[in-house]
């Protein structure tokens, strides 16, 4: 009896180490799976990171940035929850895909997987774009030229 528990005690330990590695991944765990096509991490503009407590910010963000690069976007750390995610790499470090140059004109960031959020944002664009044309170039007044000190002293 004591030889079944010892011996189940160490396949439990031996499963449990060979399962777990304890570096920092991208959590796969959370997308929605299909035979006919697997979808990528950041897909929705999202991007996890487990981690463990001794890995450092910048191999998170690292991850981070190699999954958002798959769609030409960069990483912005949104959250981070302790406990949240493996056994081994307990810590769950939340990014978004952001595009830098898709802003609202209150800077808020923009999510390009969103079309209703990139609709709102070209629809701003295109208002903007408007403003600017609209707005009348007028010839400069006599009063705007300086004039050079050479004809005042004349």
């Amino acid at each position: 009896m004591r030889v079944m528990r010892s011996a189940g005690l160490c396949l439990l330990v031996a499963l449990v180490g060979a399962c777990s590695s304890g570096e920092a991944f991208v959590d796969r765990d959370y997308m929605q799976k299909s035979v006919k096509k697997q979808k990528l991490p950041g897909y929705n503009g999202a991007v996890v990171v487990c981690y463990g407590s001794d890995t450092p910010r910048a191999e998170r963000d690292r991850l981070a940035a190699e999954a958002c690069e798959v769609y030409g976007l960069q990483p912005l750390l949104a959250s981070e929850l302790r406990w949240q995610c493996r056994f081994t790499v307990p810590h769950r470090a939340s990014y978004v895909c952001y595009n830098p140059d898709m802003r609202m004109a209150n800077g808020a960031l923009v999510n390009p997987f969103s079309p209703t959020n990139v609709k709102l944002w070209q629809r701003e664009q295109a208002q903007i774009k408007g403003r600017q044309s609209q707005v009348p170039q007028t010839p400069p007044t006599p009063y705007d030229v300086q004039e050079s000190p050479e004809t005042e002293a004349e």
